[in-house]
């Protein structure tokens, strides 16, 4: 079965952020991270992805990362039993967790 997807607002706001800084460095290369994260996003729904804990986040709380590969950043996500919760595009090096307040 095939879960829900929802994509917090903050998250949508800095993945076309990020498209757009990497489009305006080199032409092409926000449309590739678009369609890396779009494939990664129907990989996570179908559950053929698999994820990893969020290093410094206690694993009672669930949250759970993939990291991109060619780019430094990672999808922060919820996996709830009848939804994916998508709340971070985060860089993998730079102000780690700011995304915390956002958890479902």
């Amino acid at each position: 079965m095939t879960k829900t997807l929802r994509i917090h607002r903050l998250a949508e706001d800095e993945l076309a952020d990020v498209a757009s800084w990497y489009e305006a460095r080199q032409p092409g290369l926000g449309i590739a991270l678009l369609d890396l994260i779009d494939k990664a996003i129907e990989a996570i729904r179908s559950g053929g992805l698999r994820t990893s804990p969020v290093p410094g986040v206690m694993r009672a709380k669930g949250a759970r990362r993939i990291l991109l590969r060619r780019y430094p950043y990672s999808i922060v996500l919820f996996d709830r039993k009848e939804e994916i919760v998508i709340v971070a595009f985060a860089h993998n090096s730079r102000r780690p967790g700011y995304w915390r307040s956002r958890e479902p």
